[in-house]
């Protein structure tokens, strides 16, 4: 595809695309056309929010609606051992993807924020003393933020703060300035959702906290499906991911816990499945994660995220690893190259690995994200429930574009010509060439 700018670099020249790892003919979704009399294919650009699921996994999840429609863990009956057979295996398979050697340290809940809450109420409530310092990383999503800045307030705690420098880049000596402090907590993201980088000195401040003694969180939710932590290899004591990330359906995902904080953790939820024992003179909880897994989990969820975890492991983690990179950075190249374009992080040494967030001069991020819309090209524009990023780097607000193992290098083709046009119509404009 041509571009509308001399200046852009040599990437938009035409050439053979890359097959995606995942084929796209598994995603009903992506036959729409839109636009008023459906004139424009469907470009989706916004997997970092929710992938696109494919009938293999919407299969799944009706056939055991189907086939297999019980609760778990409390009939004797055939369907029930079926269902509860089902959901166990989903867990073990979770496990085995993330590299936890024991499935029994995976907590299944309703996504990643449910997990990082119960980290919080179920750990943290009971480990936090006035006094302690929690450490937050800023480039964390609201997710990541919020129930340490509520767990410090009712601890009556320290937030210290691990800043973004004007680069996106966490500021390392000013960590190692909290580590000195040994915090209790240190909570971190594996990527951004606005950088769409990993942090260089990611590692060396999970190593550093753990060190300190501290209790490591680790936000996986961007990278579960590109990079995947080997979770009992790393210094991580908490994990959270999200199946709708990964190419599963809503309302499943998963806590990880090394066993040095599962052994401490607290039930959070409260009721049916999770008692060993009710009576006048009060309760007691089951062990391990059935007394963390209070109410009918999400069983078909579940089950149905099994699957998609099969079609990422099928197409190959490195293999979508490396697309979506080359993806990534076909986008921020040819964003980069567009007149009055600004891309967020676009001066750190770390490659952007599924995510490309910027802001076009005069052009308000919603307006952008409609243009963009007009034309087909799904993006998200907003703060993406990550306002201290935006405001390190001194924005309100960006637009994101988000690669999976199924985007093509078509589609990133497309935004950045969209893009071009609707910067050009807009120059055209303030000059007076059209009314």
């Amino acid at each position: 595809m041509a571009s509308l700018h001399p200046s852009a670099p040599a990437p938009f020249v035409s050439v053979p695309s890359a097959t995606p790892p995942l084929d796209r003919c598994a995603y009903p979704i992506l036959e729409r056309r839109m636009g008023p009399v459906g004139e424009h294919p469907l470009v989706y650009l916004d997997s970092a929010a929710t992938a696109l699921v494919s009938r293999s996994v919407t299969d799944a999840y009706a056939d055991f609606l189907h086939t297999s429609c019980a609760n778990i863990h409390r009939g004797a009956h055939r369907l029930a051992e079926e269902a509860t057979d089902a959901f166990e295996c989903a867990r073990e398979h979770v496990a085995r993807f993330f590299g936890v050697g024991d499935a029994a340290r995976v907590v299944l809940t309703h996504g990643a924020t449910e997990s990082l809450n119960l980290a919080a109420r179920g750990w943290a409530e009971g480990h936090l003393r006035r006094g302690d310092v929690i450490a937050v990383a800023e480039d964390g999503h609201h997710s990541n933020l919020v129930p340490w800045l509520s767990a410090a307030e009712r601890a009556g705690a320290e937030v210290a703060w691990i800043p973004l420098g004007a680069d996106g880049v966490l500021d390392y000596g000013v960590w190692s300035s909290i580590a000195e402090r040994r915090p209790r907590l240190v909570a971190l993201s594996s990527q951004s959702n606005v950088l769409g980088f990993r942090q260089p000195a990611l590692d060396r401040i999970m190593h550093d906290a753990r060190a300190a003694g501290a209790a490591v969180v680790l936000d996986g939710a961007q990278s579960a499906a590109c990079d995947p932590v080997a979770f009992d290899r790393c210094d991580a004591d908490f994990y959270v991911c999200s199946a709708h990330k990964m190419g599963g359906p809503t309302g499943v995902g998963a806590l990880l816990c090394s066993p040095r904080v599962f052994d401490e953790m607290e039930p959070m939820f409260l009721g049916g499945g999770m008692a060993a024992a009710v009576g006048r003179d009060g309760w007691r909880p089951l062990a391990g994660t059935a007394a963390l897994e209070a109410g009918t989990p999400p069983i078909a969820a579940a089950v149905a995220w099994s699957v998609a975890l099969d079609a990422l492991e099928e197409a190959g983690i490195e293999r979508i690893a490396a697309h979506i990179g080359r993806l990534a950075q076909r986008a921020r190249r040819g964003l980069a190259a567009l007149p009055g374009v600004s891309v967020l992080g676009g001066g750190a040494p770390e490659p952007f690995r599924a995510l490309v967030s910027f802001t076009v001069k005069g052009m308000h991020p919603h307006d952008a994200g409609q243009v963009l819309d007009a034309a087909g090209i799904m993006v998200r524009a907003g703060h993406h429930c990550a306002k201290p990023v935006h405001a390190a780097l001194g924005v309100r607000a960006s637009v994101r574009a988000s690669f999976a193992g199924y985007s093509t290098e078509d589609e990133v083709d497309v935004l950045v010509e969209a893009l071009a046009r609707a910067i050009d119509e807009g120059r055209t404009n303030e000059k007076g060439g059209r009314p």
